[in-house]
């Protein structure tokens, strides 16, 4: 049902398309929308409707605006109500790995939290997390706005070129979504053995790190 949708959006004119990327993304963060679909593939498909520049900085402004909303609208329910999310039937369908792992995320740094909109379905739950544990709002929301800006971008301008792409080439259409599938799972091998990189290190050469 998800793949139709995403073929129905991919033929849609832009002005169709934004106001989904808004609810979608505001819902991704605030509801946990993003823990069942991706929102990197909303971001490519989108991104491959845009015809000109002008057209993409509007897809680029709309989802980070989303991004900051659900972001918001996800940290204060985590502030009401995250030990009872944490322990509901669809908390529970997430696991306590990935929740224990997005608490790690927060309590890494603020690049991290950055970083983590680059993993699918992490970056939907670190805004309930940010509030059930009780990061400052001052502190979390720059970090969103970093994140959410880096990972909008890159994916709206990777479906923009894809599709400029197929537009002028419709037999490429097979080899440039293969290649976009692969440019989203190396972006995410790389964010993730990144976080994993530096969350590791301090286990195997704490004593090297002591001289800084």
């Amino acid at each position: 049902m998800f793949d139709d949708l995403l073929d129905r959006l991919a033929r849609q004119d832009v002005a169709v398309v934004l106001p989904f990327v808004l609810v979608f993304l505001t819902l991704d963060a605030s509801v946990g929308i993003g823990l069942i679909t991706p929102g990197d593939a909303v971001l490519l498909v989108a991104g491959a409707t845009a015809r000109s520049v002008p057209e993409v900085l509007a897809l680029i402004g709309t989802g980070v605006l989303a991004c900051l909303a659900g972001a918001t609208g996800g940290y204060w329910l985590g502030r009401r109500y995250g030990p009872r999310l944490r322990r509901s039937r669809l908390g529970r369908r997430v696991g306590e790995k990935r929740w224990t792992r997005a608490e790690q995320i927060l309590r890494r740094s603020g690049w991290a939290l950055a970083l983590a909109y680059f993993l699918p379905m992490l970056h939907a739950l670190t805004p309930a997390v940010a509030g059930a544990v009780g990061m400052p709002y001052r502190r979390f929301m720059p970090w969103v706005l970093l994140g959410s800006t880096a990972w909008v971008s890159t994916y709206v301008l990777l479906g923009a070129v894809a599709g400029q792409v197929v537009r002028r080439q419709a037999g490429l259409l097979l080899p440039v979504a293969a290649a976009a599938v692969v440019a989203v799972l190396a972006i995410t091998a790389v964010v993730r053995r990144v976080l994993n990189g530096g969350r590791a290190a301090p286990r195997g050469r704490s004593a090297s790190r002591r001289p800084r």
